[in-house]
């Protein structure tokens, strides 16, 4: 059985009216992904069509270990994911594959009103090791939950320079 969990986060001071519009622009979700620490990113696809917003990307991950052995194991930590996004009802699919035996998908939600924008996050994890698989769910979790926290302060930060600009 796969591990489960929610993140929930908070952006103040963007309205949801906001949030939607900026969403309807691909170059905000590409600033988004540059700035995600990383290596080799690649943008495979940032399109929309309709109320749907599609992204797939490809990056290797930035992991805590020591620079030769990054060398030695080159893409072993290469991160592919896919977000589909309805721009209308603003809620995604996201699946995270890796060069590791790791399934990660989540449903994404974003709510809020004209104060603050709410994003919730409900997250399924398999990793498929016999024996050690939850211990390494629950490190999988506790790396998801880093990296979502950061992307969560740099999408704050697109969001508020980009209403900043237009002001």
């Amino acid at each position: 059985m796969a591990h489960q969990f929610t993140v929930n986060a908070t952006i103040s001071g963007v309205s949801l009216n906001d949030f939607k519009r900026l969403a309807a622009d691909t170059s905000l979700h590409e600033a988004v992904c540059k700035r995600i620490p990383g290596e080799n990113l690649e943008i495979i696809e940032s399109k929309i069509e309709g109320n749907t917003y599609t992204l797939r990307r490809a990056y290797n991950l930035d992991v805590n270990i020591p620079d030769i052995a990054k060398k030695l194991l080159k893409d072993a930590f290469r991160l592919k994911r896919s977000d589909i996004t309805n721009l209308e009802a603003m809620t995604s699919k996201v699946e995270l594959g890796a060069n590791l035996p790791l399934v990660a998908n989540c449903s994404r939600s974003v709510t809020g009103d004209d104060q603050q924008v709410n994003i919730k996050l409900d997250w399924d994890v398999k990793v498929k090791v016999p024996l050690i698989g939850g211990l390494l769910e629950k490190h999988a979790e506790g790396e998801i939950r880093k990296f979502t926290d950061l992307e969560i302060e740099i999408i704050e930060d697109e969001l508020k320079k980009n209403l900043a600009n237009q002001s």
